[in-house]
Parts: C-alpha cells; sequence; structure tokens
C-alpha cells in the first residue's frame, strides 16, 4: 500500500515535468514540486472502447426486463437464477447465434483496443495500472467488509465525540454541504465543552470499548475453532503496538516481535544473540 502511494505521487502528471516539456506545460513556473499550472490527466488519455459481453450475459441482459416483469417479487439475484436456466435449456442454434454476433464485436474491439494502446504514453499506461490495482485493492477490502459483517464481526464503538454527534444529530437530513457544515460546527461546541462535560460521552465509550474487547475475544475464538481463521486478526490490535514496531513502520527499521512478552524472554536467553527480524 505505501509502495503504491508512493507510485502514484511520483508518476503523477501533475510531477512529471520531464515529459512534458513542451506545449501545455513548457512555459509553467515551477517551485520544488509546486505547479502553478494543473494538468488535466483526464482529458489527456484517449476513450477506452467498451469489451463486448460474452454470449451467455448478453442472453441474460436480453430476457432480464421480461423476467422481471413476470416475477415482479422476485430479487435481482433471483432474476439471474431464474435467467440462467432458461440459458441452459435454450437449444444450441439460438446459442450459436449469440456466439457468432459475439466474435464480430470481439474482431471489431480488437482491433479499437489495439489503436488505442498504441496511443497511449507511458506515463499513461503507468497511471492507468497504479488506478487498476488501486480498483482492485478497493474491491478486496469490500469483499473483506462483507465477509466479517456475515461472520458477525463486533462491530467498533464510537468514541465520545461521535456519540456526541450521534446525539444532536439535525432531525431533517441535510445535503453534503449543509451536512459538512454541521460537522464542522458541532467540532467547535466539542472543544469548548469541559472536561466535565465530555466526562458522560468519553465514559460511554469506554464502557463501549470494553464491552467490544470482550466481544471480539468471543468471536475470535469462535472463528478460530471454525474454518473461518482467515477472518481472525493477524495481531491483536487491541492492545498498543510496540516501541519497536511503530518505530519500524515510521523509520523502515527491521520488525521485532510483536509479543513484548516473548521478546523479553528471547533478549534474556544465553542461546540468543540477535533479535528475530
Amino acid at each position: 500500500m505505501q509502495f503504491n502511494t508512493l507510485a502514484r505521487l511520483l508518476y503523477s502528471p501533475r510531477l512529471l515535468l520531464s515529459s512534458w516539456q513542451t506545449g501545455q506545460l513548457a512555459s509553467t513556473q515551477c517551485s520544488g514540486l509546486h505547479i502553478t499550472t494543473s494538468l488535466n490527466f483526464a482529458e489527456t488519455v484517449p476513450v477506452k472502447p467498451k469489451r463486448p459481453v460474452n454470449p451467455y450475459i448478453r442472453y441474460v441482459q436480453g430476457v432480464r426486463s421480461s423476467l422481471a416483469s413476470a416475477n415482479p417479487k422476485a430479487s435481482p439475484t433471483e432474476i439471474s437464477k431464474l435467467a440462467a436456466v432458461k440459458w441452459h435449456s435454450l437449444d444450441q442454434a439460438s446459442k450459436t447465434k449469440y456466439e457468432e454476433e459475439y466474435k464480430r464485436e470481439q474482431a471489431v474491439w480488437l482491433q479499437k483496443n489495439a489503436k488505442y494502446l498504441s496511443q497511449l504514453t507511458d506515463v499513461q499506461k503507468e497511471e492507468i495500472k497504479l488506478e487498476r490495482q488501486q480498483r482492485n485493492e478497493e474491491k478486496i477490502k469490500r469483499e473483506q467488509k462483507r465477509l466479517l459483517k456475515e461472520l458477525g464481526r463486533p462491530k467498533r464503538p464510537m468514541n465520545g465525540f461521535f456519540l456526541f454527534c450521534l446525539q444532536n444529530k439535525p432531525i431533517h437530513k441535510l445535503s453534503k454541504e449543509d451536512n459538512q457544515m454541521h460537522m464542522k460546527n458541532l467540532g467547535l461546541q466539542w472543544k469548548r465543552l469541559s472536561d466535565a462535560e465530555k466526562e458522560p460521552y468519553n465514559k460511554e465509550a469506554e464502557d463501549g470499548m470494553k464491552r467490544y474487547q470482550e466481544e471480539m475475544k468471543k468471536w475470535e475464538d469462535k472463528m478460530m475453532s471454525s474454518e473461518n481463521v482467515e477472518a481472525v486478526r493477524k495481531k491483536n490490535v487491541l492492545l498498543p503496538p510496540s516501541r519497536a514496531s511503530s518505530m519500524a513502520k515510521k523509520g523502515g527499521i527491521p520488525m521485532l516481535e510483536s509479543n513484548p512478552t516473548a521478546a523479553r524472554k528471547q533478549k534474556k536467553s544465553p542461546t540468543s544473540t540477535t533479535a528475530r527480524p
């Protein structure tokens, strides 16, 4: 993640001056990494041709509306299952028709895509690659979040400030801009509160965290005894990280044992001369 963030920064079109010394950026005045003229990357990339859908998806798209009309109470997932059943029962001649149509569009797309790729610069290709990696990482995070929700992972409690915001939330739904202003005002109000006024919220948050820790311990024990070991945290994030771990993350120092007790035992052992990286 850190490498991808750094790479996106280094390959940003706002910073790559060496590849854009002529044209729009020729007269740009720079100071360090600051550029007074911004470059709209989206306008410089040609439009990517849309890949044609395969025969099965093409068929499903054609029958979905009729299936939804015939089954108004069915969910989108149920409609997809009904379409799959109809596809499997479809005669071979009809399937061949969809396959031939797909092949014709695929041949046209291959030519358009080859032309599209030939127009991209190395900078644009790298930027597209990094954006694709970011989308994949976000997709993995969404899948992990969905899995944890299905497995019933306890929800982390809110801190004192968010409990204060929850108590003072507006009655009517606000627009995005009004909501941002409302949260800003709540932040100012929270700062003006005395410690005694904040105490009820912080106490409720503290009690909630204790319950959360107990629930997480029970839930993780349950996951460890089942086939969902991958859902359990790789390290105990409920405890504060060790000083060595924090320094390693900030300065690139080799990681030591995450368990302080084990690290102290290893340091005292006469047979051990170096800490395990």
